[in-house]
């Protein structure tokens, strides 16, 4: 019975999902998406050497409590991005997809001005966009705009993975060079992250399937890592808070931290377990948006539990 529910589910879901496109297509014949006018306008930090940043720095309050973000001006902030292995900056995987978006597709994300090395970490230099985050308008929004929300950002996800993949780019964090480590705590768990590196999209399916038999006993012993699809460009953490609702009235997405070449369904598992771990743990949590997952990233209900089966052998091995 519950197995026939959630084949309905997904089916009502697609059939959802294969509307909307049907119409966001008809739309777009005659409006097509206005890129948003990002580093244009000079930043009040462009004049500014690295060392006069980096003494700003200490003086610059953190915007988020989980996440290294700090304030420089009113225009400009600073974010701390992880370098595992030491790379140059040019290779700052964060950036550079801050770069292919903005110009691949138009999904309004924050200009990157510049890159500087932070110990061994780097910092990115980057316009602060004014306005709310989605998790301070949601509950406000009424139905109708919730839904023209969701409409975005499905469409968002859909230009998102139509941006060609390099033939043979390995899985992870998006790399000129050798196969980056995954630091994507919503998809292979935050105990120990990060996981990798992948030299391959084979290796990436090897390592899921062997937690899989490490984790799950119970029926379905023989289902194995979905990886029919080829590799997309994919956030992995589109909730409410890395999404901002502009002066502009835009949807800006931010933090790109977890982003990378993964399997189209890595979106809605990895968005699924954030709204699940901030439920579980009482912070935002709200059903409508909860609802609109499915349709914002498409609906991988299978991918999802299969991955909650691979659990006990991602938080253990």
């Amino acid at each position: 019975m519950y197995t026939s529910k959630r084949t309905l589910k997904r089916l009502l879901y697609s059939l959802l999902c294969l509307t909307a496109d049907t119409l966001d297509a008809i739309f777009s014949l005659f409006c097509s998406a206005k890129k948003p006018d990002v580093g244009l306008k000079p930043s009040s930090l462009d004049s500014l050497s690295d060392d006069q940043i980096k003494d700003l720095m200490a003086n610059a309050p953190n915007l988020s409590e989980f996440e290294p973000i700090y304030q420089l001006s009113s225009d400009t902030i600073a974010r701390l991005a992880y370098n595992w292995t030491g790379e140059d900056i040019a290779n700052c995987s964060e950036a550079n997809t801050h770069r292919i978006v903005s110009e691949k597709t138009s999904i309004p994300v924050p200009h990157v001005r510049r890159i500087i090395r932070w110990d061994r970490d780097d910092l990115i230099i980057m316009d602060s966009i004014q306005g709310s985050t989605l998790a301070e308008v949601w509950p406000k929004y009424s139905l109708w705009m919730k839904i023209r929300v969701a409409f975005t950002l499905r469409r968002y996800v859909r230009q998102l993975h139509r941006i060609e993949v390099p033939p043979g780019a390995p899985p992870g964090p998006l790399t000129n060079h050798a196969p980056k480590l995954c630091d994507v705590p919503s998809i292979f768990g935050d105990i120990r992250a990060p996981r990798g590196p992948f030299g391959s999209y084979e290796e990436l399916t090897d390592f899921f399937n062997h937690r899989y038999q490490l984790g799950w006993k119970g029926k379905d012993q023989e289902a194995t890592f979905d990886d029919s699809s080829p590799l997309v460009i994919t956030h992995n953490n589109l909730f409410p808070e890395n999404i901002i609702v502009g002066e502009d009235d835009r949807l800006w997405v931010v933090n790109w931290a977890s982003s990378g070449y993964y399997p189209p369904w890595f979106e809605f598992a990895g968005l699924m377990n954030v709204v699940e771990n901030e439920r579980f743990c009482r912070r935002w949590y709200d059903r409508s948006w909860e609802l609109a997952v499915p349709f914002i990233c498409g609906p991988y209900f299978k991918q999802h539990i299969w991955l909650a089966r691979a659990g006990w052998g991602l938080y253990h091995t």
